[in-house]
């Protein structure tokens, strides 16, 4: 991912969560969630199917490093699991937990699916 500080978004992240993973010294899960988050932001959606190598090229941290980052992650709340992983040999697609009000409105509950746009569409 190219380093562009001027012309880049902004990724807020709410503040207890991020003391709260520094504090427990989950200094990797941080850079992971943050990692995964940005993907999310990049498809439009809450979910992610970055794959593990995707995240070493991105962050530089190991595999095993990576993967003890998702379990802190997905104890703590922050990802849960949608598809894949386990015993099968297909992709993980993690579910990152809405963040309240970002993008200026509420986040939809996270089992729910956002409501189709409505109005009229004649010009």
């Amino acid at each position: 991912m190219p380093h562009d500080p001027f012309n880049s978004r902004w990724m807020p992240l709410p503040i207890q969560a991020r003391l709260d993973l520094l504090r427990a010294k989950r200094y990797a899960a941080l850079i992971v969630w943050e990692t995964l988050l940005c993907d999310a932001l990049r498809n439009g959606t809450w979910r992610t199917s970055l794959s593990a190598s995707a995240v070493q090229r991105e962050t530089r941290l190991s595999h095993p490093t990576i993967r003890k980052a998702q379990k802190d992650l997905l104890d703590a709340g922050y990802i849960r699991i949608i598809s894949g992983g386990g015993g099968t040999r297909k992709k993980i697609t993690f579910g990152l937990t809405p963040i309240e009000n970002f993008g200026g409105r509420p986040a939809a509950p996270p089992n729910q699916k956002e409501p189709k746009p409505t109005g009229n569409w004649e010009l």
